[in-house]
């Protein structure tokens, strides 16, 4: 057990600071503790170790790059990894404590491993493109995942968007703002739907309407207000 012990005593006392000599020194830690253990022919149990001080490295402590190994390490299981992160994934989306936990489910690609309501629809809701890019980490799968859902939620040309959060994810009582939603959903549209009309119907005529919306309030009524893109961009779009 002893050694065991030992590195997580080490891991416990270098993650208190984020320094470079003890991001360093871990790194060496941990790729020692990993040679050591390939090339041993002895077969030596892992100790019982508090899960509060295995949760508080996971979770708070040990910088994220190093967690893949610390769960080979110490046998985390997938269950218990997403369990713990679970306990994250409903703080205020800006901040650290959900920043970290999002950073985590994409190092371990565990995306689709939350249905939508839990991360994906709250993110798109919230217009947090930012941490909707951060979920893709660039995979055309999950930027379909979210084409996708983005697409069924204008079913109906948007006019069921609250009864599909209801009916279909539990959502209720939410302060939506349909608008930030519609320019959302057609800027994704615009950078990963590919003209994918067929496969993405609802998003294309969203498109289509918003379009047309510019045109009567810019172009017919100069309601600069209401002004959603430059004269440049809407001459390359009607080109």
């Amino acid at each position: 057990h002893q050694p065991y012990n030992d590195l997580f005593e080490y891991l416990l006392l270098l993650s208190e600071s984020n320094n470079n000599n003890n991001m360093n020194l871990l790194n060496c830690l941990i790729h020692s503790f990993f040679q050591w253990k390939t090339q041993s022919n002895k077969t030596i149990a892992i100790p019982h170790i508090d899960e509060n001080l295995i949760s508080d490295l996971i979770l708070k402590k040990l910088p994220i790059k190093f967690l893949q190994d610390f769960c080979e390490i110490f046998k985390i299981s997938k269950d218990n990894l997403l369990f713990l992160l679970r306990t994250l994934i409903f703080y205020p989306l800006n901040s650290p404590s959900y920043k970290r936990a999002l950073n985590i489910i994409v190092k371990f690609n565990y995306q689709l491993e939350f249905s939508p309501d839990e991360i994906l629809l709250p993110l798109i809701l919230q217009t947090k493109d930012h941490l909707i890019h951060v979920y893709m980490d660039k995979k055309p799968q999950l930027e379909g995942y979210v084409l996708e859902l983005l697409d069924y939620l204008y079913e109906g040309g948007g006019k069921k968007i609250r009864e599909i959060l209801s009916n279909q994810f539990n959502i209720r009582n939410l302060n939506l703002n349909k608008k930030a939603l519609g320019k959302l959903a057609v800027r994704y549209w615009n950078i990963l739907g590919n003209e994918q009309t067929e496969k993405y119907p609802n998003l294309s005529t969203l498109q289509h309407r918003r379009t047309l919306s510019y045109l009567i309030n810019v172009k017919y009524f100069e309601n600069i207000e209401e002004k959603t893109m430059s004269d440049e961009a809407w001459n390359e779009l009607i080109e």
